[in-house]
């Protein structure tokens, strides 16, 4: 799957789109490192651009969770911090060469900068101590057969770096002050860039860790991809992981329809349920478990999603200019030969009834004429549904809601077949403003 636009991104809350906003980044939980964090929000914007990268990923991220205690590198983040920040801090190194000009320049700097001296001795056991406790994984790896293919990269890396003279000099455990010196010019200086490669690892680590322990507590599945030609999306116990108590849903679209048209009143569930659909598609073609009791689905090349348009002030688009760009965008996809999984909540919504309904049954002909697609539109019109409704390329589904004693109950679950019910009066009526408003 290539890369989704940071719109759809925010769309589905797999990012925060302001601090402090709920999103399945969050939800994984807290890396050990601030470098973790990094990797995880890396992997978590890099979907598998294969069905082969997908299924290496599952087995790496399966074999994390089975090995879970002897792969995490259990160190302060302090002293990670202290490490990094020494790393690119400014102290001066040590580049004498022989052994008199190395002790002549240790006592120097020891005895008549005592303070920069004791900082960057500090610094260097921080990065010395953090080395040494990858080094105790390096070992545990060595005996991990077999690895999965990342980590067996992973794992060529730190043995070389650790099996380097130079890295075993600077990682002797030694407070001498010609020692000292040697040992960060060799970690600041000469070894720079390979001392980089092992705390990015270090962080791949730490990132795979975090995933690995929320999906065991989570509960999650992974899915199950269908190598065919036909489009599949059959989910079971699919829920929204953002909501507390969400309700689940069992759904599946597949050949020969490969276009759900849902319908359904305010609040009945919709949006949440498009967003669900959109959530678990995206996690799977990260290789990652998903928010269900099993998913079986299809490989797709690109997802795409229109749930929340607004108008683009700064570019002067309007709302349905930016829906017409987003079917722009899916259609050139297309005509590149990709598959693509599509979500559209209330379809063109931005323009009049007359206009929506016409534009609607346009790009819905011309959606089900494509084939290793899917398509889950949503729509405020009822009357598209009769345009379709002895179509078998497209599937009606809805959500439907009751007024009991003049209040309305959502069901929140989808099922077969076309929903009427008319709620905004009765949301209106609820709500009290008229009565508000007569009094004034």
């Amino acid at each position: 799957m290539k890369k989704p636009s940071i719109h759809t991104l925010h769309e589905l809350q797999l990012l925060p789109q302001q601090p402090g906003d709920k999103s399945i980044l969050g939800l994984f939980g807290k890396t050990r490192t601030y470098g973790g964090r990094d990797a995880l929000e890396l992997l978590l914007t890099s979907p598998c651009a294969t069905l082969p990268e997908i299924r290496e990923r599952q087995a790496l991220f399966q074999f994390v969770a089975r090995h879970l205690k002897p792969l995490t590198i259990d160190v302060a983040h302090a002293y990670v911090l202290a490490a990094e920040n020494h790393l690119i801090s400014n102290l001066a190194w040590s580049s004498a060469t022989g052994r008199l000009k190395k002790q002549l320049r240790a006592w120097w700097f020891s005895g008549f900068h005592p303070h920069d001296f004791n900082r960057l001795r500090g610094g260097t056991a921080a990065i010395q101590l953090v080395l040494r406790a990858i080094e105790e994984k390096t070992g545990w790896l060595s005996t991990a057969k077999p690895l999965p293919a990342c980590l067996q990269s992973v794992f060529e890396k730190l043995n070389t770096f650790f099996d380097d003279p130079a890295i075993r000099i600077a990682l002797r455990d030694s407070d001498h002050p010609t020692a000292v010196l040697q040992a960060d010019f060799i970690l600041r200086r000469q070894k720079n860039d390979a001392v980089r490669v092992v705390f990015d690892a270090f962080y791949q680590l730490d990132a795979y860790g975090t995933l690995a322990r929320f999906t065991q507590t989570a509960g999650w599945v992974y899915p199950r991809f269908i190598d065919t030609e036909r489009a599949v999306f059959q989910v079971t116990g699919l829920e929204h992981p953002l909501l507390n108590a969400a309700i689940t849903n069992d759904y599946s679209l597949a050949a020969p329809s490969c276009l759900s048209l849902v319908t359904g009143g305010n609040m009945s569930g919709k949006t949440t349920f498009l967003k669900a659909c959109g959530i678990v598609v995206y996690l799977a073609h990260l290789g990652l478990a998903v928010p269900a009791q099993s998913l079986r689905i299809s490989f797709f090349d690109g997802l795409f999603t229109s749930i929340h348009l607004s108008d683009n002030l700064e570019l002067g688009h309007s709302h349905f200019y930016s829906e017409l760009m987003g079917i722009k965008a899916v259609a050139d996809a297309i005509a590149d030969h990709q598959t693509v999984f599509v979500i559209a909540d209330e379809l063109f919504r931005g323009t009049n009834p007359e206009d929506a309904l016409a534009c609607s049954r346009q790009v819905i002909n011309a959606f089900i004429r494509q084939r290793g697609s899917l398509f889950l539109v949503s729509s405020h019109l009822p009357e598209i549904s009769a345009t379709y409704r002895n179509n078998d390329t497209v599937q009606l589904n809805c959500f439907r809601t009751e007024i009991i004693d003049g209040k309305l109950v959502c069901r929140h679950q989808i099922e077969p077949g076309l929903a009427a019910e008319r709620t905004g009066l009765v949301l209106l009526a609820q709500t009290g403003i008229l009565s508000g408003l007569n009094e004034i």
